[in-house]
């Protein structure tokens, strides 16, 4: 079997091979199916409940729920993680204090989402 290093060889129409094209969007039936946002849980909501909103839509579009116990948890293990992420990056310089500042907030917003739904 080839190195993955190796040139693969072009495909040619009428090929049978066992190459998967990439540069070719899947057929229909393999498309990934959007589900729609769900409604606005708050008659006018807060930019902090919009947020919460948001990120409770990428839950529920995998099949979760930040109003799930663990997975709040697990949710803001990762943002804890992130932080952290953020904080060593200041440490090392490659971050100034302003955009530290910045990016910090937004976690912290995104940290409170569960509260809110």
């Amino acid at each position: 079997m080839p190195s993955a290093a190796e040139p693969v060889p072009p495909v040619t129409s009428g090929s049978t091979g066992n190459i998967i094209r990439l540069d070719r969007r899947p057929s229909r039936g393999l498309r990934r199916r959007r589900t729609p946002p769900p409604p606005l849980l708050h008659a006018d909501p807060t930019p902090q409940q919009l947020l919460a909103e948001t990120m409770e839509a990428h839950f529920l579009a995998r099949g979760s729920t930040l109003t799930d116990g663990p997975t709040a948890d697990a949710y803001r293990t990762t943002l804890d993680a992130v932080q952290l992420m953020l904080d060593g990056s200041l440490a090392e310089h490659l971050l100034g204090e302003d955009q530290h500042q910045h990016l910090s907030g937004m976690l912290l917003g995104m940290r409170d989402a569960p509260d809110e739904l």
